[in-house]
């Protein structure tokens, strides 16, 4: 019998699912299974498939979920399409392919209202010799990336190890891992290697059964069934966690969404702006008007705008366009009554030219960011109010979240905003506890995503306090800079798929740079190179 010959557009098509590093995907694998950088790549090769010329194609952030040795990979998917005659613009902070790209446009200088300027124009050799570039600087070794505080690990009996022993959910097989505790500790692989699986689908569920918490696993028939009692099973195949006994919570802080809602923002989200609300109840003209903290809020009755309901817009159903959004013609946007509006906290405020008295009202304090904010909160009076705000307003400035306006919708936050928003909510509950958990492990699924160098320096920094203070850290991450901080490291591999699921090596960072199998230690060693 004749061997299947395909038709040749289909065997294109997986030759460059082939050439991407997905060839060990199997044809009929459901796409809500793959990692995030195997979906990016199997779109990016549906562009390649298409054989369009003349195109414009706008890629966010493609290396997301990317290994140092898959963004190889698909820079060279880039520059095909390129060759093509195709025009490709990138949105990316990711070193190589910035260096790769024939034209590089750097917006800045700073975030938010500093940002939205053409900082720079042109190619790698100008970017790096640029003053005004942030960019330029990290990638001329002129600024760069320390947070290492290399915590020792050895000897072993001097730390708390947390043991996972025989994980061998999807493509792992029979994994066993050692975690040092009160450690900053990263689990790297190429994209399928199986680091999701360990933590998300293994290590966090058994975890959060151990310390009693809510366990996100559905029961079987045989955890009910009575009548015919389950045989029973082998224990040696059995994944058993060890030496969780030192830790009291353990949060996981992701990239999914944290609501779609337009009325929770920044400041509402972490709890500051309860205690700013008590601020405004408290000025003299409030309690003449009979005003309580509720009457400062946009979601209540008595203090939002009638027209709109506190959205401050109003939405124009367009019949067969999108719809249009307008500013509220009663409150032009604020969201409040008026009379609420005439409450002002009034504070003295300090610059170069000396000192100046200044007012705002509810909505200028939801029209400020974080840092300004920040600064009006803290020249007033200190109360139990002032405190309280302050504090969730530090975390944020902490997580490199300052330029964020108080009132900015949490549906228009980015996936690397909204995974910082998490960690500072947490990080305000537990101060605001008067006895809070004294050792959590933070587990973090690409924090770096959608990240700027100057970002992930100060996220780092953040993640090097929270150890510093007893607890551990733990994140799947592939930024080489935030691997080398790292005090401990897991490498998955050596492939994906099938050919992964296997501990490659683990130990400090000058340990998996030397070592010759781990594609993750190859990045290291290529990263130290000079230029």
């Amino acid at each position: 019998m004749d061997p299947f010959i395909w038709p040749p557009l289909t065997h294109s098509r997986l030759n460059f699912l082939v050439e991407v590093g997905l060839d060990y995907l199997t044809l009929d694998r459901p796409t809500r299974s793959l990692s995030g950088g195997e979906t990016e790549r199997v779109n990016l090769t549906s562009c390649l498939g298409s054989r369009l010329v003349n195109a414009l194609y706008v890629l966010d952030e493609p290396s997301v979920g990317l290994h140092p040795r898959d963004t190889d990979r698909l820079i060279g998917i880039l520059q095909q399409l390129r060759d093509q005659q195709n025009t490709v613009v990138v949105v990316e902070h990711e070193a190589k392919i910035i260096e790769a790209a024939d034209q590089i446009v750097d917006i800045g200088p700073g975030h938010g209202s500093s940002g939205g300027s053409l900082v720079f124009q042109g190619d790698l050799s100008e970017l790096r010799d640029s003053r005004h570039s942030l960019t330029g600087a990290y990638l001329s070794g002129k600024r760069r990336i320390q947070a290492f505080r290399g915590r020792a690990v050895r000897p072993k009996r001097h730390v708390q190890w947390l043991k996972l022993k025989n994980a061998t959910k999807h493509n792992l097989k029979h994994v066993t891992v050692e975690i040092p505790l009160k450690r900053l500790v990263c689990i790297t692989g190429v994209s399928g290697s199986g680091k999701t699986t360990l933590v998300r689908d293994v290590l966090i569920p058994l975890l959060k059964d151990t310390l009693n918490q809510d366990l996100a696993l559905e029961k079987t028939f045989e955890d009910v069934d009575h009548v015919n009692p389950p045989k029973p099973k082998d224990n040696s195949k059995k994944t058993i966690l060890v030496g969780f006994e030192s830790i009291d919570e353990t949060v996981l802080v992701d990239q999914s969404s944290i609501g779609r809602t337009p009325r929770s923002n920044p400041a509402v989200y972490v709890g500051a702006f309860d205690a700013i609300r008590d601020l405004f109840a408290g000025v003299p003209s409030a309690k003449e008007k009979g005003f309580k903290s509720g009457n400062f809020s946009f979601n209540a009755r008595s203090g939002q705008c009638e027209h709109c309901r506190g959205v401050g817009y109003e939405k124009i159903e367009m019949q067969f366009l999108s719809d249009v959004y307008i500013r509220c013609p009663e409150c032009d946007g604020t969201r409040y009554q008026a009379r609420v509006l005439e409450v002002k906290l009034s504070a003295t405020l300090a610059d170069d030219e000396g000192s100046s008295r200044c007012e705002w009202s509810i909505a200028d304090m939801l029209e400020a960011t974080v840092d300004e904010a920040l600064s009006f909160i803290d020249a007033l009076p200190l109360t139990r109010s002032v405190e309280k705000a302050v504090q969730g307003l530090q975390w944020l400035q902490k997580a490199g979240l300052g330029y964020l306006k108080l009132g900015q919708p949490v549906n228009t936050l980015s996936g690397g905003e909204s995974q910082r928003l998490k960690l500072v909510r947490h990080l305000t509950q537990i101060s605001n506890m008067r006895s809070g958990p004294k050792h959590c492990l933070y587990v973090f699924d690409e924090p770096t995503t959608g990240l700027h160098f100057e970002d992930v320096k100060v996220l780092l920094e953040l993640f090097q306090e929270l150890v510093d203070e007893g607890h551990s850290v733990l994140m799947v991450e592939h930024h080489v800079d935030v691997i080398r901080s790292a005090d401990w490291i897991i490498d998955l591999g050596p492939e994906g798929g099938e050919g992964g699921g296997r501990l490659v090596v683990c130990g400090p960072p000058g340990l998996v740079q030397e070592h010759a199998g781990s594609h993750t230690g190859a990045a290291l060693r290529e990263s130290a190179l000079p230029g």
